[in-house]
């Protein structure tokens, strides 16, 4: 039986996982799941959120409403869908729906939404290579992190996790990046704590693949404004970034300044108690350790390797036997090493926990080699073009 058929019985579940698993397989990134929230308030769950990249600077970000019902209500969800896009700030909108109406796909066509329909929902579901069991679901996922706040007596990891897929709907760039890069770390810490051959150990590993894709994902849609740039100044973009949460330090730095401003001019002793905020501001940001990840990231962010890591991390995470360190490709590896290094996690504890942790693969004969555009790494299996949709 297929992990996907696993899920609790629910149509729909299901077939977020099989649309996963195609887009994933078609060259996208694919997170479900994700949250929308406004005020605090539930408003719903993006079912896919997808990320392309198409040309060293070019970027593309989709989102997929997926429903398997049988009174789908397609024109509502296409008209809902629309909307979100346009509310979340996304490239394209799809949804998936089992009508067969021709006049549906042209209702969806002409306000710029892609109708998946019947038909091709009907291929996929078929389509035996995208029901082999190759990954856990995101329940299963999501019920162990259950399992574990409920024995810490908190909700620290759903929160955690919850926030960083939420992060790439609102503030995604340098922001998500900095949020995923303090989320890794939390996770790093958690696997190294939680013990070995433990649950925990492994939940949090797979955590921490994930927080470490949406870094990679970030940085990689923060690049491509610059990916002309020459070597140094891809690498003070993303020092100001990860310092000052934006890109354009100009532009990051200009609140600080009206507030400095606002301190020399109304406060008692002003120029001295500006001088020091100052003083202090710049210091507290020159003490983040910005430089192991900006030296690494610029030194590959001419090519697809940060794209590349963020899929190998994302499918690492959700992979049937959680992998361990060294069986990652060499390019994920060095990038989760510099977001360990950055952390202040040594990444022997990783190594070292990962080859005892519960559930874990252990790493094959060595194969230090990273596949380059358009080509399947490790944790891809290559298309079976024949059995594919």
């Amino acid at each position: 039986m297929s992990s996907v058929a696993k899920v609790s019985g629910a149509k729909g579940y299901a077939l977020e996982e099989i649309l996963k698993t195609y887009f994933a397989r078609s060259n996208y990134l694919a997170v479900h799941g994700i949250p929308y929230v406004i005020d605090g308030e539930d408003v719903t769950d993006i079912d896919l959120w997808l990320y392309e990249r198409p040309g060293a600077a070019t970027r593309r970000r989709l989102i997929v409403d997926i429903k398997n019902r049988k009174s789908p209500r397609t024109a509502e969800r296409i008209v809902w869908t629309k909307g979100l896009q346009s509310a979340v700030g996304v490239d394209s909108a799809i949804v998936a729906s089992p009508t067969k109406s021709q006049n549906m796909r042209r209702f969806a066509k002409s306000i710029g939404v892609v109708l998946l329909d019947g038909d091709a929902i009907g291929k996929l579901t078929q389509s035996e290579t995208l029901r082999e069991e190759t990954h856990i679901p995101l329940e299963t996922l999501n019920a162990s992190i259950r399992t574990i706040d409920a024995g810490r007596r908190s909700v620290e990891w759903r929160t955690t996790f919850d926030r960083a897929r939420m992060s790439l709907i609102s503030g995604f760039g340098s922001q998500s990046a900095n949020f995923n890069l303090g989320a890794a770390g939390f996770f790093a810490e958690q696997a190294v704590t939680a013990g070995a051959r433990s649950e925990a150990a492994a939940t949090a590993l797979r955590l921490l693949y994930f927080t470490a894709a949406l870094v990679s994902i970030s940085l990689d849609f923060v690049m491509a404004d610059h990916a002309f740039r020459s070597h140094e100044e891809r690498r003070q973009v993303i020092l100001d970034g990860l310092r000052f949460g934006q890109a354009d330090q100009a532009a990051a730095l200009a609140g600080v300044k009206t507030a400095i401003a606002l301190t020399r001019q109304y406060a008692d002793n002003g120029n001295a108690v500006a001088k020091q905020i100052e003083t202090s501001f710049f210091a507290d940001a020159e003490r983040l350790p910005a430089e192991v990840i900006a030296d690494h990231v610029a030194k590959i962010s001419g090519k697809d390797t940060a794209f590349i890591v963020a899929r190998e991390l994302e499918a690492a995470c959700f992979a049937s036997a959680v992998h361990s360190f060294d069986v990652l490709p060499i390019d994920t590896k060095a990038f989760l090493g510099v977001v360990l290094d950055f952390n202040g996690i040594a990444r022997e504890k990783i190594a070292s926990l990962t080859l005892k942790a519960s559930g874990v693969q252990p790493a094959p004969p060595d194969k230090s080699t990273t596949p380059k555009e358009g080509e399947t790494g490790v944790l891809f299996p290559k298309r079976d073009e024949k059995n594919s949709a």
